[in-house]
């Protein structure tokens, strides 16, 4: 095994426990039993290590069904392992990213040197950027490496998998929020699934032309409320606010059709208001 190999097994071995001593999850996670009931079908844009796709398939049960999209190669060799590891039978990783059509991009992904995931595991771009455009876009000192990767869009899958409905999608894309958007109107508006979806709107405006409150307010305009972290993490509250202190930002966006079903919760209650 090469040395690569090597360190991403360690990585694989070091989340793996991670996951079964139910330990480091990020904060909006927990909130998700909130949204997720047995049964659901769920799909998870930018998979990276899984973490959210193994909640997920406790929450949704053996009737449940996920399937995780992940473009990195390194991210995605680490995800598919932990799925084979944890038996997740109702998980189905897809080597891919989510975009407006299918076809191929190049991805920017983050060269690993010490085989820790780090928090960007991919910046896709919509202006045929290189590697250095993209380190500059992001900030991040880490040296780039272009990756070409397959693009799926969520009207597609929907298709292809034979999926009869969505009823949750978490949403990690680095950016390419409004990519998913273009891709997905008509599952989106026919079947207006509870969403956490993290929101970027630096990426958004410097590599797709568009921005926080444009994704925002694609789902208010269907009807959707939304939902964030306090600054401490310490409560979610109902906010329509793009955070301006973040550079990213995770949102619960969930649609008034969903509440009566959701599980007991704060969701379920404030729909009941």
């Amino acid at each position: 095994m090469s040395f690569e190999g090597l360190r991403n097994l360690a990585t694989s071995v070091r989340i793996f426990q991670r996951n079964v001593q139910d330990r480091k999850w990020e904060p909006e996670a927990p909130y998700m039993k909130e949204v997720v009931k047995p049964g659901d079908i769920c799909l998870h844009f930018g998979g990276s290590d899984g973490r959210h796709s193994y909640l997920l398939s406790k929450q949704i049960g053996p009737q449940g069904r996920v399937h995780v999209y992940e473009p990195s190669n390194y991210s995605y060799a680490i995800m598919s392992r932990l799925i084979r590891w944890h038996g997740l039978k109702n998980v189905t990783p897809h080597n891919a990213a989510i975009g407006a059509a299918e076809g191929e991009m190049i991805l920017s992904v983050p060269k690993k040197m010490t085989g820790h995931l780090g928090r960007a595991y991919g910046v896709v771009t919509s202006r045929g950027g290189t590697a250095s455009d993209e380190k500059l876009a992001t900030g991040n000192k880490t040296e780039f490496i272009d990756q070409p990767t397959a693009v799926t869009s969520l009207d597609s899958l929907m298709q292809r998998e034979k999926l009869p409905r969505v009823d949750f999608i978490r949403c990690d894309v680095e950016g390419a929020e409004i990519r998913f958007i273009e891709g997905g109107r008509n599952t989106l508006e026919r079947d207006l699934p509870s969403l956490l979806i993290e929101i970027h709107p630096f990426s958004l405006e410097r590599n797709f032309s568009s921005s926080g409150e444009a994704v925002r307010d694609y789902f208010l305009n269907l009807g959707y409320r939304m939902w964030q972290l306090n600054d401490d993490n310490s409560h979610m509250f109902e906010s329509t606010q793009i955070d301006p202190k973040r550079r990213w930002k995770d949102y619960f966006l969930i649609h008034p059709k969903r509440g009566p079903g959701l599980p007991e919760g704060m969701f379920r209650k404030a729909f009941a208001n």
